[in-house]
């Protein structure tokens, strides 16, 4: 069992919250990623976690232990850094050894574990280098094997993709997605890049100012975001955001600009909750259509051309409509050029409403 439990974990600086009684249960097995801004808190749970950061109040659990008080070395995790952490006068196989020989293991031990990890990262043949002859995504897996030959019962990541380049990136979250598939530990990821965080994840926690606003598996964190933070953070481009009224009985909410929308039969009992209240509106550029045929499941607005941004597979185009701006994302073969007009189309059934005050998600019964 290498399930990993936070219960009411509250940590302080000069008396001053900066994580506020997070409840967190990752279950066995599990790879569980931690995402949000700059200064959200991801990294500080995730040391103290490691025992890098004392907590000032409530409890981590590490396989149903209390470790509280444990040294890092206790309690059997082992984290792979942003900087990779490598000794840079060792060879790989000492950096990946190194762990093994501080807790004395045999050296035949040491041996096949070193070569085991070596070749599921498919290393082996840099063995006798240093780490100054390798290149960002060959240190990278250096770090990882590291990590690997100690078997831990969880494995955590600080950010560990954030100095390799684009591609680089793109390729070594594959590698860390095939090396949960074949050990199957726990695994903690930290992350600001919600992409890696998609891709990854199993389950998704979304912080925000040392709170918990979500946790969910990716699809519900991208299609039922539980807050207007959370649908803002998530996708790239991210979700579009419009003020709204909702008409009486729901049958309508009228965006700024007198944009008038039609409500799908499934969500008029929600909207009619809401009746005469100004709501925020939320679509994803995908659920943003050009040049749509008649369909009572899209709504038709005339929309000006702002701007276009080719990205060779889609293009993306930022429309004007009513007093407001969204992004869309189209086909190339759309045609849209910046300072014309189309008719563009918003998918009914997949539009989003938020409270303005509090941010929580509006939705019920057909949502």
């Amino acid at each position: 069992m290498s399930d990993v439990v936070l219960k009411q974990v509250v940590k302080a600086y000069d008396g001053t919250p900066v994580i506020h009684g997070v409840d967190l249960a990752i279950a066995s097995g599990e790879f569980c990623v931690f995402v949000g801004p700059s200064g959200c808190g991801k990294s500080t749970l995730l040391r103290m976690i490691a025992g890098l950061e004392g907590i000032t109040d409530g409890e981590i659990r590490i396989g149903g232990k209390l470790v509280n008080d444990l040294p890092p070395r206790e309690r059997d995790i082992a984290m792979v850094f942003q900087d990779y952490a490598l000794y840079p006068h060792k060879t790989v196989f000492e950096n990946m050894a190194f762990g093994l020989r501080l807790r004395k293991r045999p050296e035949d031990e040491i041996r096949t574990r070193v070569g085991d990890a070596a070749n599921i990262l498919r290393i082996d043949h840099l063995l006798d280098r240093k780490p100054g002859q390798l290149s960002g995504g060959q240190r990278q897996r250096v770090a990882m094997g590291r990590a690997i030959v100690r078997n831990p019962q969880a494995f955590l990541f600080d950010e560990p993709l954030s100095n390799l380049d684009a591609q680089l990136r793109s390729e070594m979250r594959v590698e860390i997605n095939k090396l949960h598939k074949r050990l199957r530990n726990t695994v903690i990821y930290v992350t600001h890049d919600q992409v890696e965080a998609m891709t990854l994840a199993d389950k998704i926690v979304v912080l925000s100012a040392g709170n918990i606003v979500q946790v969910g598996s990716p699809d519900e964190i991208y299609n039922r975001p539980a807050a207007k933070f959370v649908a803002g953070f998530t996708g790239s481009p991210p979700m579009n955001f419009l003020p709204c009224t909702v008409e009486a009985g729901g049958t309508a909410l009228t965006l700024a600009g007198g944009v008038r929308l039609d409500v799908p039969q499934a969500r008029r009992a929600v909207c009619a909750r809401h009746a005469g209240r100004r709501l925020e509106f939320g679509i994803r550029p995908e659920h943003v259509v050009a040049f749509p045929a008649a369909d009572p499941e899209i709504g038709a607005v005339r929309a000006h051309v702002q701007l276009v941004e080719p990205l060779g597979s889609d293009t993306l185009g930022l429309l004007k409509i009513g007093d407001g701006e969204i992004t869309g994302r189209f086909s190339p073969e759309a045609g849209l050029w910046a300072g014309s007009e189309i008719d563009a189309g918003i998918a009914l059934r997949k539009f989003h409403l938020f409270d303005p005050e509090t941010g929580q998600a509006i939705r019920g019964d057909g949502w």
